[in-house]
């Protein structure tokens, strides 16, 4: 390790389409945000490992990085990072956001590829996108249990990516300029609470036991919107696309991923569409909770926090300096 200080960058992600069919084999479309999460890392000779956050500061010896990632709820996926990259020397670690980690925009996804993305240029002085985001999927599993590794392809990558869990399988999705040029506004509301995704996987793998014929089918369809939507944006058609997102939202409902606040938040955002004009609507993640992507509205009247968001077309990138630096 060279005692330099390094500085590398992640992005947020949100789920176009794709949550919970991706975890059987279908497709998935992620993209990644303009808001970032930053990583600084300095080697230390004193064989500490020190990480300065705004979830809190832990410092402790090298020997007991293991057993802090197996016990430590707060920054866990920082540690457990820190574990797949095998340190033999001590670091001090640096971490700021542009975002909170409360608005469901993939922030443990962007914290784990800014970290390896780091470690990997203060060790070897450079990093490889794919390698990081295979060795995310792993380290993001470990914490969780369960997960497609959707977002981390997504802060790993950049822009638009198809992404298949079994077996890992990321691309970028090109879309033609007129499309971007055509492209509608997006905005994230946030339903003012946020059920653990896992905690969600596990609710409906219990109704799926009851009906697995139709959870199977259900998936299928999902597998057959993502492929609809992919095909709308290579020929920079966004009105399909938007339809396709409220066909992705009728399948959450059924499955039983929606609930009355994510319903209010769709109806306020046709509301605050101007007549005509394009308008889409889904929940942003695992459901019961957290973000609704809303395509083509306005600002809501609305008690909780709301974004408008933009695609970066970057992934993991090398940065010379941190946000607070200048």
């Amino acid at each position: 390790m060279t005692s330099y200080r390094v500085v590398a960058s992640a992005p947020a992600s949100t789920m176009l389409m794709g949550e919970h069919a991706v975890l059987f084999g279908y497709g998935a479309l992620v993209c990644a945000l303009t808001s970032r999460i930053y990583v600084s890392a300095t080697s230390r000779s004193d064989g500490q490992v020190v990480i300065e956050s705004q979830l809190g500061r832990l410092a402790f010896p090298l020997t007991n990085l293991l057993q802090k990632a197996q016990q430590t709820s707060v920054l866990r996926f920082v540690l457990q990072a820190l574990v797949h990259c095998k340190l033999t020397q001590g670091v001090h670690l640096v971490i700021e956001s542009d975002f909170e980690h409360t608005l469901g925009l993939g922030s443990s996804a962007a914290v784990t590829v800014a970290t390896l993305g780091a470690m990997e240029l203060l060790m070897k002085g450079d990093f490889n996108r794919r390698g990081v985001m295979q060795l995310g999927i792993e380290s993001i599993k470990k914490v969780q249990g369960r997960g497609s590794g959707a977002d981390v392809a997504a802060s790993a990558l950049g822009g638009i990516v198809k992404f298949q869990a079994h077996p890992v399988n990321a691309h970028n999705i090109s879309l033609p300029e007129k499309a971007w040029q055509n492209a509608p506004s997006m905005r994230l509301v946030y339903c003012g609470y946020k059920t653990p995704t896992p905690t969600v996987i596990k609710q409906v793998a219990q109704a799926a036991a009851e009906e697995p014929k139709r959870f199977e089918q259900l998936y299928e369809q999902m597998g057959t919107c993502v492929d609809a939507s992919i095909k709308a944006l290579n020929n920079g058609d966004w009105s399909i696309f938007a339809q396709s997102m409220g066909q992705y939202q009728g399948l959450m409902e059924n499955l039983g991923v929606s609930d009355e606040t994510i319903q209010k938040i769709i109806q306020l955002g046709q509301k605050h569409t101007t007549k005509g004009a394009l308008f889409g609507a889904k929940i942003s993640g695992s459901g019961l909770g957290d973000c609704v992507l809303l395509l083509g509205s306005e600002k809501l009247d609305w008690p909780h926090m709301q974004m408008p968001v933009q695609i970066d077309p970057q992934g993991l990138r090398q940065e010379t300096h941190m946000p607070s630096d200048t």
